[in-house]
């Protein structure tokens, strides 16, 4: 499954594409230089090698810096080119390779993915505010305009929804699959790189983290004061999580992500 020949990027961290690449090639450029032959009488530059005698010529070079969908292009391909020895798959059926994808390997996956909506609101803490301010705006409107306040949020309510905004900030978490009951991947990203809006039918990129077991579960929001937790803890946590919309339920493997593209 060869990643499309002109790549659209939705995300691409760029940081962690120049750590690859510097590692696969043995160092890290980012330009090249090219040197452009024209003549005086306008022939180009293919044909300037059957020129004779007094035709003259004019030089130019031009620094051409790489971009970084270039650069992630060649990743790609040297990943290819030697895929045991970079421990990368290209997985076209991430159900029936799942027992053969080990922690550490770089992995390629083509699925359908989405950012979850609680993730979603509590990673935009900005419209998660527009959105109590036009509850309390519309309760104060409400009886102007004939509403039923019946059913709507209070004060007290709309002053417990943002405080709990203020403490669950979370990354934002992509989560997707390929067929329904199948495995899952997940994985954080880093908000400078997002490009575009994430969702649909994509390829993701990345290094696998986390390959959670049949049955085993993930929280895929921040918990406040998780990072202070020891390690037995967090464990006894996972095993007390009940599966929700916010908890990712194996067989699923948590990733590294360095792009997502279509």
């Amino acid at each position: 499954m060869p990643i499309p020949s002109l790549p659209r990027f939705l995300y691409l961290d760029d940081k962690g594409l120049g750590e690859y690449l510097s590692v696969v090639e043995g160092g890290l450029s980012d330009e090249s230089k090219r040197r452009l032959l024209s003549s005086a009488t306008g022939v180009d530059s293919a044909t300037l090698g059957e020129l004779r005698g007094g035709d003259s010529t004019s030089e130019e070079e031009r620094v051409v810096r790489e971009t970084a969908s270039q650069r992630f292009i060649r990743l790609v391909a040297a990943l290819d080119a030697a895929s045991a020895r970079w421990s990368y798959r290209d997985v076209t059926d991430l159900g029936e390779e799942f027992g053969e994808i080990k922690v550490a390997d770089l992995v390629q996956v083509q699925c359908e993915v989405e950012i979850p909506p609680f993730v979603r609101m509590f990673s935009q803490p900005d419209q998660l505010e527009d959105m109590v301010n036009m509850l309390d705006a519309f309760r104060e409107m409400a009886p102007m305009m004939g509403g039923n306040l019946e059913g709507m949020p209070g004060k007290k309510e709309t002053k417990a929804i943002r405080d709990f905004g203020k403490a669950m900030k979370s990354d934002v978490v992509v989560v997707g699959d390929q067929e329904d009951g199948e495995p899952q991947v997940t994985g954080k990203l880093n908000k400078d790189y997002i490009r575009d809006v994430i969702e649909g039918e994509v390829f993701i990129l990345g290094k696998v983290a986390k390959k959670l077991k049949d049955g085993e579960t993930h929280s895929l929001l921040a918990i406040p004061g998780a990072s202070l937790m020891s390690r037995q803890q967090r464990r006894q946590a996972a095993r007390q999580e009940q599966a929700d919309e916010n908890t990712l339920v194996g067989p699923a493997l948590t990733l590294d992500i360095l792009a997502i593209y279509r």
